[in-house]
């Protein structure tokens, strides 16, 4: 066995074997694979130093550090910092959606990048919320107010939303967005 590897398209392969690894794929063969490489990049973008960057700039430099609902601060209870219009995992799903339709080729890191940058752009829409007002809203018992959403959330809609199926409910206005 003499394991090669094709560094310009990042490919391992076998002379005496027909099946070549790619580190990037262009597809995925079942709804339930790409339901994992999604939810992979969604847990990789969570647990990065970057995204943490960008929560603590939120909170700390922007001193956005009060719930957006109840007005409570930071120094008297826990403060998550909501995806909303839409959800990182929605914007995950348009990211990898519009690699698919423009026939790229990816990898959990490329998607992971392209959905960070997106941050880093402002084309994330978000509120501060208390994590028990959080959890209520994942439940479906709370709608969160479209004037109280920062960021530039309207241009990833504008820009994503031809890349989402209609029950992603990205709709400009919405006050409440499946999650």
């Amino acid at each position: 066995m003499s394991i090669k590897s094709n560094v310009d398209v990042l490919e391992l392969y076998d002379d005496e074997y027909p099946f070549r690894l790619p580190l990037r794929i262009k597809n995925f063969e079942t709804e339930a694979e790409y339901k994992k490489f999604a939810k992979n990049c969604e847990r990789n973008i969570r647990s990065s130093i970057e995204y943490k960057s960008w929560r603590n700039y939120i909170v700390d430099v922007l001193g956005i550090n009060k719930c957006m609902i109840t007005e409570e601060n930071l120094e008297e209870c826990n403060l998550d910092v909501h995806h909303h219009i839409p959800s990182l995992y929605l914007m995950i799903k348009g990211v990898l959606n519009k690699m698919i339709e423009k026939n790229e080729e990816f990898s959990t890191f490329d998607v992971a990048l392209e959905t960070i940058k997106l941050h880093y752009q402002n084309k994330v829409g978000y509120v501060c919320i208390i994590p028990d007002l959080h959890l209520k809203f994942h439940n479906g018992f709370l709608n969160i107010p479209i004037k109280l959403v920062r960021g530039n959330y309207k241009q990833y809609i504008q820009e994503y939303s031809k890349y989402l199926d209609e029950e992603a409910n990205l709709r400009e206005g919405s006050e409440k967005v499946a999650c």
